[in-house]
C-alpha cells in the first residue's frame, strides 16, 4: 500500500466520540492510520490521559459490526470487531494557569494548551499546525468551544504561527454534529472574539464543516475502553465556503477521520450544490464523477499535487474540462476540434521535476490552459447563490431526529398522573426496580413505549417542524431548490414512507396554508399592502381555513404506532437509561423511589434550548401563530422549562396581546433561536447569513481601499 499523506487532526471535546475515534485512528497497527498524527484538546485530563498524568491514556473500542447498517439488529449476524490506539497528544485546557497567562509576551513560551494544540508549537509530535479541528462535544457545548477556539485563531493568526494562504490549505474547523445552528454559533464566537487589530483577512484561510448526523452510536462507562454499536448509515455533510476546493479538501480529510475506505461509506455534500436526490443542482455529483473517472484520490496523486490543495485545485480543473465537453457537444463541435481545449491539464505542483530543473518554464507551466484556468477563479451558480453554505448547515439543523425524539420522550416518560402538581414542577415520578427489573427507566424501551412519545414525536416532527421547513425554504432558497425539505425526516426509511404517505413538508406546508401565509406576510412587509395583486398573495378557494389543525398528517395514528414501536423496540437503543436524579430519602420498603429527570443532562440542554426552540423561533419569524400551528412543540418547551427552571417562551399566562412567545421569553439568549442573534424578520435572517462565518471583512475591506483611491482623493 502505498503512504497515506501527512494529515494532523484534532479532535475537541471528551465525548464518547472522541474516544471512540482515539481507538481507532490511534491504532497504529493500521496502515490506513500512516501519517496521521492525531491530537485531543479536553478538560477531561483524567479521562484521556493515563493514570500517572504522563502519556496519552490507551483506548479499547469493541465495535459491533451489523449485517447493515441501515436496519441494525442483534438477530441479525453480527460480529465484533476490537480497535486499540491513542492520540499521539493531549492539551488539558481551561486551567487557571491559562487564565492568567501575559498575552502581551508574543514568544512561544506563553501560548495555552489550545493554542498548542492548533499550532504544532512545542507539541510532543511533529504534526505541526492541525489540518482539520473536530468538535466532538454536546451541541451546547459548540459555542463556548468556538469562543475559545476563535481566540486562539487570531492570536495564532497574528503570530504567523498557522502558515499563510495560499501556500498552505486552510484549516477546517467544524462538529461531527452540527444541529443547534452551528453557522450561526461560528458567526457570533468569531465576531465576539475578534480583536481590534484584526484587518479583516485571515493570513491562512480557514473554513467550516458540520455533519448531519453524529456518525456513530457510541458509549463509554469506564475510562480505556468504548463500545460502539454501530454506525449511522449516511454520512452527509455541510462545507463552508461553498467550492469545489472546499468539498475536495474536507472530502479528503474527513474520509480519513471516518475511515470511509475501510467502510465503504461516502460522504454527501448538502446545500445548493448537491445532487438531485438531496435537493440540489448536481454540482457535487459532477465534481464526484470527475474526479472518480480522473482517479486524482489516489494516495499518489494526492503526495504529489501541492501535498494538500492540489487535490482540490485538480478537481476544478477536471470538472471545468467536464462542463467544456458539454458545452461542446450541445453546440455541436467535434471532439478532434475540442480536443485541445479538453486535454488533461499539468498537475499543479510546487515541487515538480520541471520546478528543480528550469525555474522559467515551471513558472509557465504552473498557469492552467482555459478552461482550467476558468475553474479556479469562477464558482457554479448555486455556490454563487449560497457561498456560505447556509442552507446546507439548516439542512443540519432543521432535520436533526434527536431535537424531537428526546425533548417528546421526557415528556412521556415523566408523567404521573396520581400526583399531577408535584410532577408538573420537576416530573417527578414512583419507580420500583424490583418490580421493573432495571434500576431506572429505560429511556426508549420504557420512554417511547408509551403511545404519548409517538403522538408527540408525529405531530411535531411530521407537521409542526414541516411547516417550518417548507415556508422558509421558500422564502431563501432559489425558486426549484430544496435542499432542506429534501432530506425531511433524518432518517431514509421514515422519509420515503412520509412521501408515499403525501406528508412530505410541501404537502404539509400547502394543506395547511401556513407557507402561502409566510410568503404573504413577507409580500406585506416587503410591498406595503395587498392591492398590488390579492391573487398573487391569496390561496386557493380550497384553502378555507389557514393553520394547523386535526386530519392534517395522512395516517397519523398509524405512524405514532410505529415511532412507538419502533424506538421502543430497537435493540441497539434498549439498554439506555434515562438520565434521573434518586431522592434517597423517599425510599419505601417495598424498594419504590421518587425520581425525577436529570436537567443538566444533554437530553434537556442540547435538545430544549438548541433544538426546539430554534424551531418556534422560526415559526414566529415566520408570521405563525405558535399557540394555533405548533401547539405541541410549545406545550413540550413549557413543559421542559418548568423542570429547568427557565424561560425560554413565555408561559401561557403570561402571553397577551402582540406579545412575541419567543422573542419576549426571558431566557432566549441562552437557546440558538434566531431572536438570540437579534434576528426578528425573514429579512434580518437574510442579512444575518450573508456575515462571514470567521468574521472576515471583505466589503469594509473594499471600500477602505476605495477611499485611498486617487479618484477618491479629487473629490
Amino acid at each position: 500500500m502505498a503512504p497515506q499523506p501527512p494529515q494532523t487532526t484534532l479532535l475537541i471535546g471528551g465525548s464518547n466520540g472522541t474516544a471512540t475515534l482515539c481507538a481507532i485512528l490511534g491504532d497504529k497497527s493500521n496502515p490506513a492510520n500512516a501519517n496521521h498524527v492525531l491530537r485531543v484538546a479536553t478538560r477531561s485530563g483524567d479521562k484521556y490521559l493515563d493514570d500517572n498524568k504522563a502519556a496519552p491514556r490507551v483506548w479499547r473500542c469493541t465495535e459491533k459490526k451489523h449485517l447493515s447498517d441501515v436496519v441494525a439488529a442483534d438477530f441479525l449476524p453480527t460480529r465484533l470487531i476490537t480497535h486499540v490506539g491513542a492520540p499521539d497528544s493531549v492539551f488539558v485546557y481551561g486551567g487557571q494557569q491559562e487564565e492568567g497567562e501575559n498575552r502581551n509576551d508574543d514568544g512561544a513560551a506563553s501560548l495555552n494548551p489550545l493554542e498548542r494544540a492548533i499550532s504544532g508549537v512545542h507539541a510532543p509530535d511533529n504534526g505541526g499546525p492541525v489540518d482539520i479541528i473536530i468538535l466532538a462535544c454536546p451541541v451546547s457545548a459548540h459555542f463556548a468551544l468556538l469562543r475559545r477556539i476563535a481566540k486562539a485563531m487570531y492570536n495564532l493568526d497574528r503570530r504567523g504561527l498557522l502558515g499563510r494562504s495560499p501556500a498552505r490549505p486552510p484549516i477546517y474547523i467544524g462538529s461531527l454534529y452540527a444541529a443547534g445552528g452551528f453557522d450561526w454559533m461560528s458567526r457570533i464566537a468569531f465576531l465576539k472574539e475578534r480583536p481590534v487589530d484584526f484587518d479583516g483577512t485571515w493570513k491562512r484561510s480557514l473554513g467550516l464543516f458540520g455533519l448531519k448526523a453524529f456518525p456513530y452510536l457510541t458509549k463509554s462507562l469506564k475510562a480505556g475502553e468504548v463500545t460502539l454499536h454501530g454506525r449511522f448509515p449516511q454520512l452527509q455533510v455541510a462545507v463552508c465556503p461553498s467550492n469545489a476546493g472546499s468539498r475536495s479538501r474536507v472530502k479528503m480529510l474527513l474520509d480519513r477521520v471516518l475511515q470511509n475506505n475501510e467502510t465503504g461509506k461516502k460522504l454527501e455534500f448538502l446545500g445548493l450544490s448537491s445532487n438531485e436526490m438531496l435537493g440540489g443542482d448536481g454540482t457535487c455529483e459532477e465534481e464526484l464523477q470527475v474526479m472518480n473517472e480522473k482517479d486524482y484520490t489516489t494516495t499518489s496523486s494526492a503526495m504529489s499535487a501541492a501535498s494538500a490543495y492540489g487535490g482540490a485545485k485538480n478537481a476544478m480543473i477536471i470538472a471545468a474540462q467536464t462542463h467544456k465537453q458539454i458545452k461542446n457537444a450541445k453546440e455541436g463541435i467535434s471532439a478532434s476540434a475540442a480536443a485541445t481545449s479538453t486535454a488533461p491539464p499539468i498537475i499543479m505542483t510546487a515541487n515538480s521535476s520541471a520546478t528543480a530543473t528550469n525555474s522559467h518554464s515551471s513558472t509557465k507551466n504552473l498557469l492552467p490552459p482555459k478552461p482550467a484556468l476558468d475553474a479556479l477563479l469562477t464558482q457554479s451558480l448555486a455556490d454563487q447563490a449560497d457561498p456560505f453554505s447556509s442552507l446546507a448547515f439548516l439542512t443540519c439543523t432543521l432535520n436533526s431526529t434527536n431535537q424531537i425524539l428526546h425533548p417528546c420522550i421526557l415528556v412521556a416518560l415523566f408523567r404521573d398522573e396520581a400526583n399531577p402538581e408535584r410532577n408538573e414542577k420537576d416530573g417527578t415520578i414512583s419507580w420500583n426496580p424490583t418490580k421493573e427489573l432495571t434500576p431506572l427507566p429505560r429511556f426508549y424501551a420504557d420512554g417511547a413505549a408509551k403511545a404519548e412519545a409517538g403522538q408527540l414525536i408525529t405531530a411535531i416532527a411530521g407537521g409542526e417542524m414541516y411547516f417550518v421547513i417548507d415556508a422558509l425554504e421558500r422564502l431563501l432558497s432559489p425558486r426549484g431548490y430544496d435542499p432542506i425539505a429534501a432530506l425531511h425526516g433524518g432518517e431514509p426509511v421514515g422519509r420515503k414512507v412520509m412521501n408515499f404517505l403525501g406528508n412530505s413538508p410541501h404537502d404539509l406546508g400547502s394543506r395547511s396554508g401556513l407557507t402561502n401565509l409566510a410568503l404573504k406576510t413577507e409580500f406585506v412587509k416587503l410591498y406595503g399592502n395587498e392591492s398590488v395583486n390579492e391573487s398573487t398573495a391569496s390561496g386557493s378557494d380550497e384553502e378555507d381555513v389557514i393553520g394547523n389543525r386535526a386530519g392534517l398528517i395522512n395516517r397519523e395514528k398509524l405512524l405514532a404506532w410505529c415511532m412507538s414501536t419502533g424506538l421502543s423496540h430497537n435493540s441497539r437503543l434498549n439498554a439506555v437509561l434515562s438520565p434521573c436524579i434518586i431522592d434517597e430519602s423517599s425510599r419505601q420498603e417495598d424498594g419504590t423511589v421518587q425520581i425525577k429527570p436529570n436537567a443538566q443532562t444533554r437530553f434537556f440542554t442540547d435538545d430544549t434550548q438548541h433544538g426546539l426552540c430554534i424551531c418556534l423561533g422560526l415559526g414566529e419569524l415566520l408570521g405563525f401563530d405558535l399557540e394555533r400551528d405548533m401547539p405541541q412543540t410549545l406545550y413540550v418547551v413549557r413543559r421542559l422549562q418548568k423542570w429547568m427552571k427557565k424561560e425560554f417562551v413565555l408561559p401561557q399566562e403570561k402571553v397577551t396581546a402582540g406579545s412575541m412567545i419567543v422573542g419576549d421569553a426571558k431566557d432566549v439568549s441562552e437557546t440558538s433561536a434566531p431572536q438570540a442573534f437579534g434576528v426578528k424578520t425573514v429579512q434580518e435572517l437574510k442579512r444575518f447569513l450573508q456575515l462571514d462565518v470567521f468574521s472576515e471583512t471583505h466589503e469594509l475591506n473594499a471600500e477602505g481601499v476605495l477611499r485611498k483611491s486617487g479618484l477618491m482623493a479629487r473629490l
